[in-house]
């Protein structure tokens, strides 16, 4: 019996050891599921939107050459706005969707400026979607530099997506989310496409390689679905044609030459690839800078930093069934045109609350940063959203 014993407590004392051993060799993995898995809890998700780097791996965007500062020309917000027929008081509006950040510019000058939940103008916030606006960015520049053909099939620069979803599929459509990509981007639904994705940047992956396991559900250029993970084609393909990684990219053409006040960093797989679609951390002050890029068509106090030609066609819907209407959305490439779009008003769009919104006409840039739990509910925060920012607009007009 005590040889038994010893036997089986020797057995379990190497069966812990194992276990220990592995634990030790994957507790970033560990940690990074377990971040994953809370990142959109209530007690926790307005600091992990700051926070980001401490929850997933990640890379610096590093800065460059002079700040351009903003100007100063205090206002007010209009105490309320219109929204489906009904009077939404601001303040109710900021609290109830969660706002972290709101900055409004004005004809280069700040008119307001605040941030609220205890967060503070140094803080960088997470972009999510609005990163995709980005992306296309660089994206634009290759095309401008004659590196890509847009109306070229994706396989053409990515030959291992012959076999794929992708085998086929313009590069125009994938740039206008009409890529016919099978694909479910519910939150919601642990097992959806959207949080497979997430998952690996969680515990460790490829997100190149999770492209290829995408399957057809439809031919492509018929109608929109907002695939996600065409913008991480879209960045495969900058990538492959430059030899450079996103970052490079975004240093060379960006943060070096619009006058960046601080470093970004960008979230990474496993591998090092960033996360194109939906991982940059940025002050609020800075997507405004982007923002002010847009406004001005491209152009940086007289330096073409962006063609003129890419701002228009991102901007543009180029298929019928993008354009925008009543209660409906338009779409570009990566940017969004709000309900019944007004002349030059254009912007890009994160989820849970966050928007880059630019009304050139009235030479206004918009930021708001939030860490909305309810985004996806039935009073459409997006509709909101552009409701409020036109309210902004109207009374500074």
């Amino acid at each position: 019996m005590n040889k038994f014993l010893k036997v089986t407590g020797a057995m379990l004392f190497f069966v812990v050891m194992v276990f220990g051993v592995i634990i030790a060799f994957n507790l970033e993995q560990v940690h990074r599921l377990h971040a994953a898995m809370t990142l959109f809890e209530k007690d926790k998700i307005v600091y992990n939107f700051t926070h980001m780097e401490e929850l997933f791996l990640t890379n610096p965007v590093k800065r460059a050459g002079p700040v351009f500062s903003f100007g100063q020309a205090p206002g007010a917000l209009p105490e309320n706005f219109t929204y489906k027929g009904q009077t939404i008081d601001t303040n109710e509006f900021l609290e109830r969707r969660a706002t972290t950040a709101l900055l409004v510019i004005k004809d280069d000058d700040i008119n307001f400026e605040n941030y609220y939940q205890g967060m503070k103008d140094t803080d960088l916030r997470i972009s999510w979607s609005m990163a995709k606006s980005f992306t296309v960015t660089l994206f634009g520049i290759a095309v401008h530099d004659g590196l890509i053909d847009i109306n070229a099939p994706v396989e053409q620069y990515l030959p291992e997506m012959t076999g794929t979803g992708y085998a086929g599929v313009p590069i125009r459509d994938v740039l206008q989310m009409s890529s016919g990509v099978l694909w479910n981007e519910d939150y919601a639904d642990f097992y959806s496409d959207i949080n497979r994705m997430g998952r690996i940047l969680a515990v460790g992956g490829s997100l190149d390689e999770f492209t290829t396991t995408l399957t057809a559900e439809k031919p492509s250029g018929q109608e929109f679905h907002y695939v996600s993970m065409d913008t991480h084609i879209i960045s495969m393909i900058v990538r492959r044609v430059t030899g450079k990684s996103l970052i490079e990219l975004v240093e060379q053409n960006i943060w070096s030459r619009i006058g960046m006040e601080a470093d970004a960093n960008w979230i990474t797989d496993s591998k090092g690839v960033e996360f194109a679609l939906g991982g940059l951390n940025v002050r609020t002050r800075d997507y405004a800078r982007f923002g002010r890029l847009y406004l001005n068509n491209g152009n940086w106090n007289g330096e073409q930093i962006v063609p003129a030609a890419w701002v228009k066609a991102v901007t543009t819907p180029s298929s019928a069934h993008n354009q925008p209407g009543p209660n409906k959305f338009g779409y570009g490439f990566q940017w969004w045109l709000g309900p019944d779009a007004r002349p030059g008003e254009f912007l890009a769009v994160g989820v849970y609350g966050q928007f880059i919104y630019i009304n050139q006409p009235e030479n206004i840039v918009i930021v708001k940063n939030s860490a909305d739990r309810h985004f996806m509910n039935k009073i459409g925060s997006k509709h909101e959203a552009v409701s409020f920012f036109r309210a902004i607009t109207d009374k500074l007009h």
